[in-house]
């Protein structure tokens, strides 16, 4: 992972609660497998994921573990571990464990957007230099494998009609670039713009806008929001008057791109630069993970679990409403305990149900999974080992 950040390593990685969520990211996924005897095998299912169509049976719940991303397959004499799929019972009883051993498997970090509701996008996190990507095909129940040569991913968190990835070193020139995987069309991107890791690349009309990092001496330049113009390949930077020390970027649509920032104010910007910004005490002392996805429910609103402190247990989930009105509310669900872990992991927009896993911290083993409804009330809930290894769920 440092060796990847390493041509970086004066970029801001939010401060030091959002470096302490980032260096415990890898962190959390070495003891968070399902506890397995070193001696016992599972049978191999599978050695592409690609040719697996997952369909539980009635009230059974399928849990996907991606390989150890800390094991690299290049690394003869340390082989990563396979991934795994777990099927459970209603009630959380493991009736099977089997493995995939794809050897591009790897942990996944999940990416969707409603201008392509029928796929979750899924991509490695930092560390792992792949060319590929793969989408989850939520009426089949199928992985599709989607490989871009010559690239390192390290993002495909986008909005808009394109599929957009970030990259850090597209070769053979080495350099950061924005991708749109249709059309190949490449903008390189200098240093001191580089994206915010895994915030989104928000597609606009012949836009693109995002969040970039500020450097640690500002002589590069401070953290802000960038227009790219898609015919010109020109960036330009926006800020606001009081410099806040990060910007998230969050959702974006035609003209319109909507950003937070650290000092708690929620921004709606224009692709002609002028914005309109508003306050809100529920992002007061939120520290971003741009990791931490938001998922939308409708066109205009969308759930996201934030940062608030040190701790990785310092969290809050709110309720994002985009457009004229736009704001930023805390919600508190049914299930929601102060103090607990929790990950979003997605939403099924045809089954309109959302995923969650709640443990006591990051490191911890066992924890449950939550299922919900678009007002996220409690539908289910289900006991499981390994929570927050859990890279994706097929209900």
């Amino acid at each position: 992972m440092m060796k990847m950040l390493q041509p970086w390593k004066k970029r801001m990685l939010y401060g030091t609660a959002g470096l302490a969520v980032f260096v415990s990211a890898g962190a959390v996924y070495l003891g968070l497998r399902p506890e397995e005897p070193k001696a016992v095998s599972y049978p191999v299912i599978s050695k592409d994921l690609t040719t697996m169509t997952f369909t539980p049976k009635d009230g059974q719940v399928i849990l996907l573990y991606g390989s150890d991303i800390n094991r690299h397959k290049e690394t003869q004499d340390d082989p990563q571990e396979p991934g795994l799929m777990t099927t459970l019972s209603k009630t959380g009883k493991e009736l099977k464990r089997e493995t995939i051993a794809d050897p591009d498997f790897y942990w996944m970090r999940l990416s969707q957007k409603g201008t392509d509701p029928r796929h979750i996008y899924a991509h490695h996190p930092d560390g792992i230099e792949a060319d590929h990507f793969f989408t989850y095909d939520l009426k089949r129940g199928t992985f599709t494998k989607h490989e871009v040569p010559n690239t390192a991913i390290t993002s495909v968190a986008h909005y808009g009609k394109d599929v957009w990835l970030e990259s850090n070193a597209s070769k053979p020139k080495e350099n950061i670039q924005l991708i749109n995987v249709r059309t190949d069309k490449r903008y390189p991107i200098e240093d001191r713009l580089m994206p915010v890791f895994d915030s989104p690349i928000l597609e606009l009309d012949q836009t693109i806008a995002y969040a970039n990092n500020g450097t640690e001496d500002d002589q590069e330049g401070a953290a802000g929001m960038v227009l790219l113009d898609q015919t010109t390949g020109k960036s330009r930077v926006i800020r606001k008057a009081d410099e806040p020390y990060a910007y998230t970027a969050l959702y974006g649509a035609k003209d319109t791109a909507y950003f937070a920032t650290t000092d708690g104010v929620m921004i709606r910007l224009k692709t002609n630069g002028t914005m309109q910004q508003k306050s809100f005490s529920t992002l007061d002392g939120a520290s971003y993970s741009s990791r931490t996805p938001m998922r939308m429910i409708n066109k205009r609103t969308g759930y996201q679990i934030i940062g608030t402190g040190e701790n990785d247990t310092d969290q809050r989930l709110v309720k994002w409403t985009f457009g004229q009105a736009f704001q930023v509310e805390e919600v508190r669900p049914d299930f929601w305990k102060q103090g607990h872990y929790y990950r979003y992991l997605y939403r099924n927009p045809y089954q309109k149900t959302s995923y969650f896993t709640e443990s006591k911290t990051s490191l911890s083993g066992k924890g449950r999974l939550i299922v919900t409804d678009d007002n996220l009330k409690t539908l289910r809930t289900i006991p499981v080992a390994g929570a927050n290894g859990v890279d994706f769920v097929i209900d």
